[in-house]
């Protein structure tokens, strides 16, 4: 049983290479062809997200959210719920963080302790918002997707209304909140770039993610519900509120994520559409095979892809839209279980034969 765990893992990373491969071959490919000076394309995509401190910075500015929400669509995924309401409580969350942070700014707290309650405001506000679908949901089988989507935008609506009436700073041109205090931001690592303190957070979560999953009971139960119900029922598991703790601790961790945006990266709330990115931790957990232990893997490819096509789109004539096509390619060969699933059975099939003859 150990050899054959060993086999799927490293199968699983060796598959995300390969998927990898393939995406990158055809998106260079559609890069050269389409473009007037295709070297400079490709080198811009491939290279540009690492010829610079700043664009570096930039790479992991987005790499930091996706480990949080990555992790939070761990659990959801897992579960074998469709829920997306990362997306919104990600966004709330930067708005009630900032809203917390400019009431409490001067009020003398120390900066670790302030900054900590901010990531306890986020994290509460995940999971007070996620737990209205995963309820309805496992209460009373109300699709949680539909839910999810009509709150995600209820939530941007509701975080537009609070910067206009509650939080809105009249001595700026545009909409967005009053700035935040110093006090109550993340440290840069690196001076002038998106590289903040808020990586050890990521860091910290997915550790903790992966010890739940594969360490506790609580990991072990939401696995088995999600993967086969009626076993998990015969067992005597309590689906209903292992269900719905796996969705709420999945949106906690994508509000977590929003608040080490805010905090991380902007002086000042000033979110006013949906920002993508608690669905983008969906795209993290498909890389990552609803594994914990790949998310860093699968956050990085991700945040790689989007630094180099955004690269891409300011330095050439090809729109930030044209990595879809690498993204698309490496989900769907991620997801199909049958993608070098062969390779996968002969590998355990010849190990189980050689595990045989040492026994006999």
């Amino acid at each position: 049983m150990k050899e054959t765990r060993k086999i799927e893992f490293g199968f699983e990373i060796f598959r995300i290479i390969v998927a990898l491969a393939i995406a990158y071959g055809i998106t260079l490919l559609c890069i050269m062809i389409i473009s007037d000076d295709p070297f400079q394309a490709v080198y811009m995509f491939a290279v540009g997200p690492f010829t610079s401190i700043r664009r570096l910075g930039q790479l992991f500015g987005k790499f930091i959210p996706y480990l949080l929400t990555g992790a939070g669509m761990c659990f959801v995924y897992a579960s074998n719920r469709f829920n997306l309401i990362g997306e919104g409580v990600y966004l709330m969350s930067g708005c009630l963080v900032a809203y917390v942070a400019v009431q409490l700014g001067g009020a003398g707290i120390p900066h670790i302790l302030f900054v900590l309650l901010l990531l306890v405001v986020g994290a509460l506000t995940g999971a007070l918002f996620g737990s209205v679908p995963a309820l309805l949901r496992e209460k009373m089988n109300i699709n949680e997707t539909v839910v999810s989507i009509m709150m995600n935008w209820a939530m941007l609506y509701l975080a537009t209304y609070l910067v206009k009436t509650k939080m809105y700073d009249n001595s700026i041109t545009y909409m967005a909140s009053k700035p935040i205090p110093q006090e109550a931001r993340l440290t840069a690592l690196i001076p002038r770039t998106q590289l903040h303190t808020g990586i050890f957070v990521g860091i910290i979560a997915v550790a903790v993610t992966a010890l739940i999953f594969y360490r506790t009971a609580l990991g072990y139960d939401i696995r088995i519900c999600g993967a086969n119900p009626k076993f998990a029922k015969a067992s005597g598991i309590n689906m209903t509120a292992t269900l719905i703790l796996a969705q709420v601790m999945g949106a906690a961790l994508a509000g977590l994520g929003g608040a080490v945006d805010i905090l991380g990266i902007y002086d000042r709330y000033m979110w006013t559409a949906l920002t993508n990115m608690g669905f983008d931790g969906l795209i993290v957990a498909v890389l990552s095979k609803k594994n914990p232990v790949f998310i860093p893997l699968g956050a990085f490819l991700l945040a790689y892809m989007r630094t180099g096509a955004s690269i891409l789109n300011y330095t050439t004539e090809i729109p930030i839209e044209f990595v879809d096509i690498m993204q698309a390619v490496i989900i769907l060969l991620i997801a199909a279980e049958h993608f070098l699933g062969g390779f996968k059975e002969k590998l355990i099939f010849r190990a189980s034969k050689e595990k045989n003859k040492e026994v006999a």
